[in-house]
């Protein structure tokens, strides 16, 4: 399809029911479609999560734009307009979750345009917004190098690609002060928008450095794929691992969106009146690797927990003070790396078990994954002193999932345990609310 003066085409499911949508933003001399090669219809007709349409976006650069008589693309206009679009997109075409794919400079241009939409929004927003997720495809994010003396003036496109640039860190720090880039309530703590960044680079990428790819994408969302600078956002099969991440990334966020709507549609019909507010219970994430399908499920776990009366937060959270303890601390390891004898699995067990020793009151829960996690757990005890313990659980699931119920389940457990500190009333209100709402 050819593209209009909105440089937005828009490709809709029979029947115009879909509410999630793909948007795809090129790069420094891409073209809407040719970028992408075959993804985008990869993406229009898979059927392994909800029916996603696909929205293309083109604005000219580099020589493409001297065909129009400009020296190079308008990158503030067009990071505007994109802001713009996604707010017309949530408001007017009814779609509730937007995924930006993005492929270098694209990357540079989706992260301002969705910062100046959320200013837009102001405070007071819902933190979740329209804005679903982010995923940076060999992104720039802390320059390409490209700043090189005469070319600033003949391309205005290298001021935001140069080492650094006043643009990136601009964009990197309303992030960071404002966005939870892991995208989960647990660790949200005061941040005003929750939407995860997810970040890939190619091993033979010579024009994006691999530190500037990855830069401020937390370490479970970062992917590493074969390819170069070009290849790697033009995947042609849907066993490719870029595709597979994206579809992982709706699915996972797709979850963790309905969760914080219930929380807010919950915390909106019983407002807890002023005064106390609930008890904080810290939690702690550790293993020997960092899975990303482990640290969702926590993540997940933490977020049920929490729509109690006790709010559950991770130890990671900027809000928690370093004096504060942590409560319930969680060691997770595939129970195939136990038995095969992981002197990594081993290290981290001593040292969560030695902390669990210093630190009178941390409850420790060991998680085995896998179908051998019950033998598992025989091994890990024998790694051990012998019981009996206090406050120290080691526990085997047959898959991902269980990890979400074991976090949920044992952060009630936490707080059963000390009525003093998290004091509840036998009728089941809000802590800080009784005699008024019941739950």
């Amino acid at each position: 399809m050819e593209f209009d003066h909105t440089g937005l085409n828009v490709h809709v499911h029979p029947g115009g029911k879909s509410t999630a949508a793909v948007v795809f933003v090129h790069g420094l001399g891409g073209t809407g479609y040719d970028t992408w090669g075959m993804w985008p219809e990869l993406v229009f007709t898979q059927k392994s999560v909800e029916p996603l349409d696909v929205i293309l976006y083109q604005y000219a650069s580099l020589h493409k734009a001297w065909r129009k008589l400009h020296l190079g693309a308008d990158l503030p206009f067009i990071s505007s307009q994109l802001a713009d679009w996604i707010r017309v997109l949530g408001e007017d075409h009814g779609y509730t979750d937007i995924y930006l794919v993005s492929h270098s400079l694209g990357g540079l241009v989706v992260e301002s345009a969705v910062q100046k939409y959320l200013v837009e929004l102001g405070t007071g927003a819902p933190q979740v917004t329209v804005v679903a997720a982010i995923f940076l495809l060999a992104s720039p994010r802390m320059g390409a190098g490209l700043a090189l003396g005469a070319f600033r003036q003949l391309l205005p496109e290298i001021e935001w690609l140069r080492d650094k640039s006043e643009q990136a860190m601009v964009a990197e720090s309303y992030f960071r002060s404002h966005v939870e880039s892991s995208g989960t309530v647990a660790s949200a703590g005061d941040y005003d928008f929750l939407i995860p960044r997810h970040s890939a680079m190619a091993g033979d990428d010579r024009v994006v450095s691999k530190m500037s790819g990855l830069f401020g994408v937390p370490e479970q969302q970062r992917l590493r794929l074969n390819g170069d600078h070009r290849s790697i956002v033009k995947p042609d099969a849907v066993n490719q691992e870029q595709h597979r991440r994206l579809l992982k990334i709706v699915r996972q966020s797709g979850e963790n969106r309905r969760v914080w709507r219930l929380q807010a549609r919950h915390d909106a019909r019983f407002d807890k009146v002023p005064g106390p507010q609930g008890p904080l219970l810290i939690t702690e994430l550790g293993s020997d690797n960092g899975n990303h399908d482990w640290e969702l499920a926590y993540n997940k776990g933490c977020t049920l927990a929490s729509l109690g009366d006790v709010q559950v937060r991770d130890r990671r959270n900027p809000a928690i003070s370093a004096v504060q303890p942590t409560d319930l601390l969680i060691i997770v390891h595939d129970a195939k790396s136990v038995m095969d004898g992981n002197e990594r699995c081993r290290t981290v067990v001593d040292k969560a078990f030695q902390r669990h020793q210093a630190q009178e009151g941390l409850v420790l829960l060991i998680v085995l994954v896998g179908s051998d996690s019950e033998e598992a757990k025989s091994v890990v005890q024998s790694w051990l002193p012998e019981p009996p313990y206090r406050s120290l659980s080691i526990n085997g699931v047959a898959t991902v999932d269980g990890i979400t119920h074991l976090v949920a389940q044992w952060a009630d457990v936490v707080v059963g345990r000390d009525p003093i500190r998290w004091p509840r009333s036998a009728s089941g209100q809000f802590y800080g609310a009784e005699g008024r709402y019941f739950v």
